[in-house]
């Protein structure tokens, strides 16, 4: 059976497709993959486990690139969570962009003459922005996430869109010193921590002398080695120590950092950082 070099975790899944509370990650059980070789080439028992599989089965792809880990699992499990369509809530965009969020406030101090999001997925915070920038950038590893937002933009000439599969810094085609602000939101809070450090290290590449970097990020200490999807609200592992070695080995100075209680108290942390 293909794909079986992974860990699989049996959670149960709600009719909206998001994943049950925490009791059941409490109970949870890891299942080795010579187990289900055994079960999936049984024939009696098929149909069963294709079953289990479909409703209760969320697999992680493993291997040495964690960039692919999160890529493969948003691609698989992404659209059955309904995630964009949720991330839409009101009341989840006004926690990034109501007139008193911290949020705001950081992303105000922004030069918006050419920015890029990292990871805009389809596309909700450069939208809240829209006119108020100039030229305006949206990257994603997803080409369903870049359509989505191509539709939610259609007719705005000075927004673009990068297409960037790999989900490691940035296209080699993003020229040095040619941004004057890089932003990401609510996005690389679920992100590997290599994958965050590649981001800022390609962050720093492609700002102009004087640019800012807002970067919204976790702050989460715990499950060091196990799934993100284990985690509250999906926190990856990430601490403030490995950030500050992250954006110091690319050499950012740091503006101001603030942690933010999101899934879990101090879950989240939020930077801005200057390229000198």
């Amino acid at each position: 059976m293909p794909g079986l070099d992974s860990a699989c975790i049996f959670q149960p899944v709600s009719s909206n497709g998001w994943v049950e509370g925490s009791g059941w990650n409490r109970e949870k059980k890891k299942v080795h993959c010579f187990v289900l070789l055994y079960l999936s080439t049984a024939l009696p028992v098929v149909t069963l486990f294709n079953k289990i599989k479909n409703k209760f089965l969320i697999r992680f792809t493993l291997g040495k690139d964690p960039a692919k880990r999160i890529i493969a699992f948003w691609k698989k499990n992404g659209p059955d969570f309904r995630y964009f369509e949720s991330a839409e809530d009101p009341r989840w965009i006004d926690i990034f962009w109501k007139e008193e969020s911290l949020f705001r406030r950081l992303f105000s101090r922004l030069d918006l003459t050419r920015t890029l999001e990292i990871a805009c997925g389809a596309g909700r915070h450069s939208w809240q922005v829209r006119g108020q920038t100039g030229e305006l950038y949206l990257l994603d590893s997803s080409a369903g996430a870049l359509e989505l937002a191509r539709q939610k933009f259609a007719g705005t000439d000075h927004v673009h869109f990068i297409h960037h599969p790999s989900g490691n810094g940035l296209p080699d085609s993003i020229t040095d010193n040619s941004f004057s602000s890089i932003f990401s939101y609510d996005a690389m809070v679920h992100f590997e921590k290599e994958t965050v450090r590649s981001y800022l290290l390609a962050s720093f590449r492609a700002l102009r002398p004087g640019g800012l970097c807002l970067f919204h990020y976790s702050n989460y200490h715990a499950n060091p080695a196990g799934p993100f999807s284990a985690n509250p609200g999906w926190r990856n592992y990430l601490t403030q120590e490995l950030f500050t070695q992250y954006f110091t080995e690319a050499g950012f100075t740091l503006i101001e950092t603030h942690l933010t209680d999101f899934s879990a108290p101090q879950s989240d942390a939020v930077s801005l950082l200057l390229k000198p």
